[in-house]
């Protein structure tokens, strides 16, 4: 076969075997291996935790609720303070596990976490190779650069996903088991279950974008301390970028894009709201929803795509 044909894009594998091969290859490394054990073990032990640290028994909670409550009403009474409508309710600390209330903001955790893993993932898998100069040998044995890209970018962000789903499907059941032996799984109905399972669904999708994003960003700098850097000064700067100037900016935080996807509420008001500072607060002050935040993912992902796909199809490799 010519250097015509190959340049063709004749001589390029089977996209079977091209995505045989690019799946070994990212998950050949031993640290991506112990990574993708050790997170549905983490999973389970986050969740298994739940039955050590709630109880079932409120006796001690209600007394402690019922001193803190005379506590108020005597300093309430030596400096004149109105109590207003503040009754035991509010100092009552329910130690009991409530899966109705509860398990949203565990789930979020978890998602969050895998947020971060996938991102850190998806910068080593587009940045590795580039490193190491293996690309040279990958673009020899595959001409059509734009193929080998895209099939590099879904593989990761599948991987992702699989794993994500993984790791929600294991949380749930021990949930589950927490909120029968230390709580109460009042409310449980098929209604909670379709907002649980909406928010496991747009946290798997959310995963996987944000892996696609740190993909992106490596192979568009090709270098992975670099696509860290940026990752990371972003994160230590988006405070000061978004913060102060206004709700519709920060919408565009990826604190409060993700808060948004993540959110069991498909909208917060703002006179609903405990929120009271942050980009994330302030993001959901103006009433983003889920759609919302995807769509200002996707502003942060499509150009970085866009852009890291016209350099993997340059000529050059260097």
């Amino acid at each position: 076969m010519t250097t015509v044909d190959q340049a063709r894009g004749h001589g390029a594998p089977p996209w079977r075997r091209l995505v045989r091969s690019e799946l070994h290859r990212l998950t050949a490394p031993p640290a991506v291996r112990r990574v993708a054990v050790a997170l549905p073990l983490l999973t389970l032990a986050f969740g298994l935790s739940k039955l050590f640290t709630h109880s079932p028994d409120t006796g001690p909670a209600l007394r402690e609720s019922e001193a803190r409550y005379r506590e108020f009403l005597d300093q309430a009474a030596r400096t004149g303070m109105p109590t207003g409508s503040i009754g035991r309710d509010n100092f009552f600390d329910d130690p009991r596990y409530l899966m109705e209330s509860l398990s949203f903001g565990d789930l979020r955790t978890v998602l969050l976490g895998l947020c971060v893993a996938a991102t850190v993932f998806g910068i080593a898998g587009g940045g590795a190779d580039w490193a190491s100069r293996v690309m040279l040998t990958l673009t020899a044995a595959e001409p059509r650069r734009g193929r080998l890209f895209l099939t590099r970018g879904l593989l990761v962000g599948g991987l992702s996903m699989a794993v994500t789903a993984l790791c929600g499907l294991l949380l749930v059941p021990c949930l589950l088991l927490a909120a029968q032996l230390r709580g109460s799984t009042a409310g449980l109905d098929a209604a909670y279950w379709a907002v649980l399972s909406g928010q496991l669904l747009r946290g798997i999708v959310l995963v996987g974008l944000l892996a696609l994003l740190g993909y992106s960003l490596a192979a568009m700098t090709r270098h992975v301390p670099v696509a860290l850097a940026v990752v990371f000064g972003y994160l230590a700067g988006a405070g000061w970028i978004f913060g102060g100037r206004g709700p519709r900016l920060a919408e565009y935080d990826m604190d409060g894009l993700t808060f948004a996807v993540l959110n069991e509420k498909p909208v917060i008001p703002m006179a609903e709201s405990d929120c009271v500072a942050g980009p994330s607060c302030e993001a959901v002050h103006v009433d983003l929803t889920s759609a919302d935040g995807f769509a200002g993912i996707l502003l942060y992902l499509l150009p970085v795509l866009l852009l890291a796909l016209w350099r993997a199809t340059r000529t050059d490799v260097r």
